[in-house]
Parts: structure tokens; C-alpha cells; sequence
């Protein structure tokens, strides 16, 4: 586990005004990002809703007997990420929160996985607001969800402003993303909403839920950007970037963000004034039964949250169905293929080439591929693996797409993804490329070479020309980014592009199953020396 696994608690000291100043209420603001399916416990007792439900009571209870109110929220992305929520449209995900009894929540990119006909009935799954006020229909001034909602809290008037990635489109599994909605700027989104809020709802406190990320993307505002760039905004309660945001301080603005899957509950504690203005806060994460690695056992980071057994019962009988699905073992694993996240998004690695090679297997005539980290969500381990486990590595409907490119075109699509081989630690991204079937050469971080990891063919620049020995490629990736997603250049407008309508996971299930016994060898290989830098 991450080493800040070792604190049982993280707090957060702040002072932005007089602390001798009288106080008038005590606001806790409760939160989550980033569940991704992640209803049920894991195998080692971790997280889950039913204790997160425990937990929540417990931090309600305890500052209602100090005199103060609280809200719960979501920073978003409630869907994709587990079989046993995916296979229900995370139906039991929604019906939970409902239960637990989320104020509201912030609209995530990943709630565009499915068709819009699937998200409206999510929403009446949940029951509580989904809120983005830079979401729009098509060519109109139309906002598809709510922009707002002002709540009273003991007399507080609290306006709480949603607001999405802009760069949704090009992240979101489901055409109707682009297709139906415009996604604007977040920053004019939010010039335009806290005004409303301040001036005409006269609230007292605003908070921006988000699902931008802390730092944003290259096409997309993120929450510092946010705060700095927009007077008014007293707390933004974040997501996307799951990572674990203490409080940061911009412009007035406080930051928070809980990382992802429900591990912890934020609790963000608001001292406010006379006049309802901030006088201090406190911050702290409530571990969900997190658990570290003591020796070969894992023990508790502190004392265990008891599951709620009505969360329990209800959860029960889909985690039967969803167990007689993914139980089925398709073949075994000689050893681990990691799926680390910042690995997989920031240098080759062997499970981006197991991916690629079960690509190949299920579309013949594929020469290379290429495949993005960011859709590699899990690794799989040693011993037996179910279609739980594969499923688990890619949790997307994404199929298998060819095109067919002469030597400069296929030059020229690889030099406008070489750049996410160059990749800032501090801020990887998802479109970082795994090569299959190849190795390019970078100078001054720019494309000069291409070869085939076999030596047979090059693609090279000479002399101002592109020169190859090679006449045609069939590039093999997947219908996202086939599409521009992760903003790759779009070919799914080619004269020779076809989408193969077969899942990229379901390959992987058959190329697994054909082999029987999977060594690992051969894929490390496959990862070395794909990128060389002059």
C-alpha cells in the first residue's frame, strides 16, 4: 500500500480568519470521489459502502452533538471499474448511495461510459442531485443537469455548483458524450454560476463539487486553476485525479480531494462566523478498514468499522449473481503482471504488451498496435485467473479497431502520440502509449525512427521525406481512441478503419483460455527498449 497508508489520520491546521472571532456554526462537509464500482468490500475486508455507511453515521452523530450540521457529497465517477457493479449499470452503487444519503454529487466522466438513456435512469437510482453547470446539449444553451442546489443548514444558506472535465468527450467509453452534449469551459462556467449564487440565491457558503482533477489536463481546467481564476468559491470538494488532496489553501478557495474507491471518508470541518465567513477549519481522512502489510499478514491502520447489515443483506444477492459471472477461471498465470497505475501510465510495461498480443490474436493481420495506460486498470496476479481478473484489467465495453496506413500517414500518427512519451512525473497521464510491435526513436522529443521489434521494417524521416521499406501498416488499437479519445489523433474517419465490434476484454479472455498456462516472459521482453531517446 502507499505509504500514506502509514497515517491512521491526516489532519489539516488553518486559520483565514481571527480564531477570538465568535462562532455561530459548526459545518461538516462529508466526502468521496472516484468510487468506480467499488460498492462491495475487497478481498481483504477493505473499504465498501456497507462500512462506509457505519462510518458516516458515526461522523454525523459526532458533530450533531457538538452543535453543528453536516453534507455529504461526491466529487463523481461512480461508475466503471468492477464487474459486480458494471454488469449492473452500478444500479446497487446508486441504490446505496441513496441509502447512506449523498446530498449531491458532481457529474464524472465516466457516467458517459454508458448511453445517456442508462445515466437518466442512474439518476433516478440515486435519488439526490447530479450537478454540472458546464454540461450542455448539443448547439444549445441547454444545461443537461442541474447547475446548482442551495440547502439550508441551520439557517446557512449553502449553494453547491457542479462542474465536469471538459475534455469528457474524449474520455467517456459512449458516443452519446460526443454526440448529444457540449462541454465548455469550467472556469466561464463557474464566472457565470457563483455570481447566481452570491447575488441572487444570497447563500452564505459555496462550494464547487468537481470532476476535474486537481491540477486539470492539457484541454481541461483543473481545481487550483479553478480557484485562482474565480473570486466566491469558499470549498471545492474534488475528484478525477484520485489522489489525496489536505486542504490545500488557493485564493481562499479550500481544496479537498479523498483519493478513489471509497478507502476513505474526507471530513472537512467549517468553523464559520457572524457572519457566516470562515474562521478556521480542520481536515482529517477516515481510513474505510484499510489494512498494510505487516510481515505476510495485513492488520487494520485502526480499529474495525462494522458493516452495515442493511447494506449487507441488499448487497447480497447482487454480489451472488455477479460471483456465478466472473468465477469461471479462463486459464493460469506463471507470474504477476503489474497494472500499477502510474506505471502503466508513464513507461512500457509487460501488461500493455499481454493486452496488445490478445489484440492481435483475436484480429489477424495486425502488424502494431497501440494502447493507452490510462485504460489499464488493475494487474493480474500469479495462479488461476477468472474472467473476474480480466475484466478487472480493462472494465471498459471498448472493441478492437484496424486501420490501414501508408508509411507517412502511420509516421505521422505516431509522431503526434510521441508526445505522451515524454511524460511529466508529476502529472501522468492516461494517453501515455503502450507500443506493441515496435520501438520508436526520439530526438530532441521528437519522432525521427520507427522499427518493428523484429528488425524487418523501418519508418524513418530522411532529408525532409519519409522513407520506409514497408508499404502498408494495419494499426490495431481500440475504438477510443480510434475516435480521438485521450486526444489521439481521430482515424476512425479513414477509408480503411474498421471496428472489429469484438471487446478488448473478451479478447483477452480468449487469448488466455487458448494458451492455458500464460508465461510472462516473453511480454517483458516485448516492453523493453520500445522507446529510444538520441
Amino acid at each position: 500500500m502507499k505509504a500514506l497508508l502509514i497515517f491512521l489520520f491526516i489532519y489539516t491546521w488553518c486559520s483565514t480568519y481571527n480564531k477570538n472571532k465568535q462562532e455561530k456554526l459548526k459545518l461538516r462537509i462529508l466526502h468521496t470521489n472516484d468510487h468506480h464500482g467499488h460498492y462491495l468490500k475487497d478481498k481483504y475486508g477493505q473499504f465498501g459502502m456497507a462500512a462506509r455507511k457505519t462510518a458516516i453515521d458515526q461522523l454525523r452523530r459526532n458533530i450533531m452533538a457538538n452543535g453543528g450540521s453536516s453534507l455529504l457529497l461526491s466529487g463523481g465517477d461512480i461508475n466503471t471499474g468492477t464487474m459486480e457493479s458494471d454488469i449492473f449499470d452500478a444500479e446497487p452503487d446508486f441504490l446505496g448511495m441513496k441509502y447512506i444519503g449523498y446530498d449531491a454529487m458532481a457529474v464524472g466522466n465516466h457516467e458517459f461510459d454508458n448511453s445517456f438513456d442508462i445515466l437518466k435512469k442512474q439518476m433516478k437510482w440515486a435519488g439526490f442531485p447530479f450537478l454540472s453547470a458546464n454540461i450542455f446539449y448539443k448547439g444549445s444553451k441547454k444545461r443537461v443537469f442541474k447547475p446548482y442546489i442551495v440547502k439550508k443548514v441551520k439557517g446557512v444558506k449553502v449553494g453547491i455548483f457542479g462542474l465536469t472535465t471538459k475534455d469528457t468527450p474524449f474520455k467517456a467509453s459512449h458516443d452519446d458524450a460526443k454526440k448529444l452534449f457540449d462541454f465548455i469551459s469550467i472556469i466561464d462556467a463557474a464566472k457565470e454560476i457563483v455570481p447566481v449564487l452570491i447575488n441572487k440565491e444570497k447563500v452564505d457558503l459555496v462550494i464547487a463539487v468537481t470532476h476535474v482533477g486537481h491540477n486539470g489536463s492539457a484541454t481541461s481546467n483543473g481545481d487550483v486553476e479553478l480557484a485562482k481564476s474565480v473570486d466566491g468559491i469558499d470549498v471545492i470538494v474534488g475528484g478525477h485525479s484520485q489522489e489525496i488532496i489536505n486542504a490545500q489553501v488557493h485564493n481562499d478557495t479550500i481544496i479537498v480531494q479523498a483519493e478513489d474507491w471509497g478507502k476513505y471518508v474526507g471530513v472537512l470541518d467549517l468553523s464559520l462566523g457572524s457572519d457566516y465567513e470562515v474562521l478556521t477549519h480542520t481536515y482529517k481522512l477516515q481510513p474505510i478498514n484499510l489494512k498494510k502489510k505487516v510481515g505476510s499478514r495485513r492488520v487494520l491502520t485502526e480499529k474495525e468499522i462494522k458493516q452495515d447489515p442493511t447494506l449487507t443483506s441488499f448487497f447480497a444477492s447482487y454480489k451472488l449473481k455477479a460471483e456465478n459471472i466472473g468465477k469461471k477461471t479462463v486459464g493460469t498465470l506463471k507470474s504477476d503482471l503489474s497494472g500499477e497505475r502510474k506505471l502503466v501510465r508513464s513507461k512500457q510495461m509487460p501488461i500493455g504488451q499481454f493486452m496488445g498480443a490478445s489484440l492481435m490474436y483475436q484480429v489477424k493481420g495486425v502488424d502494431v498496435a497501440v494502447l493507452n495506460g490510462g485504460s489499464i486498470r488493475a494487474s493480474l496476479n500469479k495462479g488461476p485467473v477468472s474472467r473476474k481478473d480480466i475484466h478487472n484489467v480493462h472494465p471498459y465495453g471498448n472493441t478492437i479497431t484496424t486501420v490501414k496506413f501508408n508509411p507517412e500517414e502511420f509516421f505521422n500518427y505516431m509522431k503526434t502520440i510521441a508526445k505522451y512519451t515524454i511524460v511529466d512525473p508529476k502529472n501522468i497521464i492516461g494517453g501515455y502509449p503502450q507500443l506493441i510491435n515496435m520501438k520508436i526513436t526520439l530526438k530532441d522529443d521528437s519522432l525521427v525512427k520507427i522499427e518493428g521489434k523484429n528488425k524487418k521494417w523501418i519508418v524513418k524521416k530522411q532529408n525532409g521525406k519519409i522513407i520506409s521499406n514497408k508499404k502498408s501498416f494495419t494499426l490495431g488499437t481500440m475504438n477510443f481512441l480510434a475516435k480521438g479519445g485521450d486526444n489521439y489523433p481521430k482515424i476512425s474517419d479513414h477509408k480503411t478503419y474498421v471496428d472489429s465490434g469484438f471487446m478488448i476484454n473478451a479478447a483477452m479472455m480468449n487469448f488466455v483460455e487458448s494458451k492455458g498456462k500464460l508465461g510472462t516472459l516473453t511480454f517483458i521482453k516485448m516492453a523493453k527498449d520500445n522507446i529510444t531517446r538520441k
